[in-house]
């Protein structure tokens, strides 16, 4: 999968990431933030990155800048979020729309990796795994692998097509992602959470089990929807408000 959409919502996953760690009293108001380098340093982006993020948590009134004195955290925090949805350019109906149809076609092909997956296929789910580990372990964005791992399940069920159209979904699959985890990362604990299901697709994988692979990769998406507080719009209900999970 082409991951081309990424760079443009790594800034909103990196703000959600500084906005849980300021709501969390990592950052006391009125506390000067650590300098571009140092943030591109920690996370492991771009200063481009971190501007484009500071810049968004500006706009929320989580932090302020003094010019040529760096940024500080607000005295008083503004109880909104700079996460919410819409967020770009789909709404929570059509992101429930992209989750329903990523959880029937990753289901399918996780079922088919349990059944075809190689060695190199195993090794790969492995790396993205670890590197997801690493990410999380020390508060960095970790979409990039996350979309690694279902792009190696997807290559590991041997069939093209399940790659193809995972392609043309791809700025689709990028956006529900990051969305996903930049909601996950503002409450403690269900990045865990997240990683464990993670971790069920894959050794339901590495085992050759493929009804338990997609089972485990259909209750990941769906808990995934689920964390979001996505559902279906139905005749004479309104549009579903986003929930912080």
């Amino acid at each position: 999968m082409k991951t081309q959409g990424l760079g443009k919502r790594l800034p909103a996953e990196l703000a959600s990431v500084l906005e849980r760690d300021i709501r969390a009293g990592h950052h006391q108001p009125g506390e000067q933030l650590p300098t571009e380098s140092a943030l591109a340093a920690r996370f492991a982006v771009s200063r481009a990155a971190v501007r484009e993020a500071i810049a968004q948590l500006r706009s929320a009134g989580l932090v302020y800048t003094r010019q040529g004195a760096g940024t500080y955290v607000s005295q008083n925090p503004s109880r909104g979020s700079v996460f919410s949805l819409p967020s770009g350019r789909f709404d929570a109906v059509e992101l429930c729309y992209i989750f329903e149809i990523r959880t029937e076609v990753e289901a399918g092909a996780a079922a088919l990796a349990a059944r075809y997956r190689t060695d190199t296929d195993l090794a790969a789910m492995r790396d993205a795994l670890q590197r997801l580990d690493h990410a999380v372990t020390r508060g960095q964005p970790a979409a990039e692998h996350d979309i690694r791992f279902h792009q190696a399940v997807a290559a590991a069920s041997g069939n093209d097509f399940f790659t193809e159209l995972l392609d043309f979904l791809a700025e689709r699959i990028v956006e529900s992602i990051v969305i996903a985890r930049s909601n996950t990362a503002q409450t403690g604990g269900l990045e865990h959470n997240v990683q464990l299901e993670h971790r069920s697709v894959f050794e339901a994988i590495e085992d050759a089990n493929p009804e338990a692979a997609r089972a485990a990769m259909h209750v990941h998406l769906s808990n995934a929807r689920k964390r979001l507080g996505l559902r279906r719009r139905t005749a004479g209900t309104e549009a579903p408000e986003s929930r912080h999970e």
